[in-house]
């Protein structure tokens, strides 16, 4: 497995690399990190100079540049020695230039993108929680795992059964890569108020999970309303991560208002595997 670990910004939880950590561990897997320089962001300092002042703007953009650099190639290094030290096949490499951009480049040959959910990649830390990562997904470009801080092993996992075509990829893709497959409590949870369409929303994932040998699988069925539902059986069964469809096109802009999605992302309390 290639799991994908791109460096967050100086100040962001660095709980993430603990979780590929843990799963490098699990599946004989190999890590490779990602530190970018923010390039595009700091060259902005720049273009925004008034006609006076451009030479001395310039001046500053080569000092922040030189700055941020050293401070990638020092971050880069923590992280390769705590890799070392896990015992965890790493390689790890410097780039510059416009954060997604250089993510997507890098995300070509892995099956595992994963990242903080509060993690910034953009200089000045400005970015959204989650929002480099999941902007990959609007193209299913790798399934992305956000990790809450502090990190905690994961013991039991939910699976957000929707009853949709994006619920059965994200939950075939965890399956290709066997994550969770054993020593974890694995529940399949649907919010309805008929519990003959729950169980129907339910059936798809779980013949997908037990065709990938995951066994032990539970049945939680939840009311409406949905978010507040699926959140508060998400707390009673004691949920450490929560593997969930994303989002479609037409949701994009709602992310992080009015889906479960957006509200576990803002609340940051679950690990989410994402596949849209």
């Amino acid at each position: 497995m290639k799991i994908l670990y791109p460096l967050p910004t100086p100040g962001s939880p660095p709980d993430a690399l603990e979780m590929a950590i843990d799963i490098a561990r699990a599946h004989g897997g190999k890590i490779r990190i990602l530190s970018i320089v923010d390039t595009e962001r700091i060259r902005s300092i720049e273009a925004g100079a008034t006609p006076g002042a451009i030479e001395i703007a310039h001046d500053v953009v080569e000092e922040i540049t030189a700055r941020e650099r050293d401070i990638a190639a020092e971050s880069l290094k923590a992280a390769l020695r705590r890799c070392g030290e896990a015992g965890v096949p790493t390689d790890g490499k410097m780039v510059e230039g416009d954060p997604r951009e250089e993510l997507v480049l890098a995300s070509v040959d892995a099956d595992l993108l994963v990242a903080g959910i509060n993690a910034h990649f953009a200089f000045g830390g400005e970015d959204k929680p989650a929002g480099l990562a999941l902007s990959l997904m609007k193209d299913r470009t790798v399934p992305v795992l956000l990790c809450a801080s502090p990190w905690r092993a994961v013991r039991t996992l939910a699976v957000g059964c929707g009853g949709g075509e994006r619920t059965l990829r994200a939950v075939g893709a965890m399956a290709r890569m066997g994550l969770w497959k054993s020593g974890v409590r694995t529940v399949l949870l649907a919010v309805d108020d008929d519990s003959e369409r729950a169980e129907r929303k339910i059936a798809g994932p779980k013949e997908v999970l037990e065709e990938d040998g995951y066994t032990g699988l539970e049945s939680v069925i939840a009311p409406m309303p949905k978010i507040e539902n699926f959140l508060a059986a998400c707390k009673r069964e004691q949920v450490d991560a929560v593997v969930l469809g994303g989002f479609g096109e037409h949701r994009w802009n709602d992310v992080f208002g009015f889906s479960i999605t957006g509200r576990m992302i803002r609340e940051a309390q679950h690990h989410l595997f994402l596949f849209m």
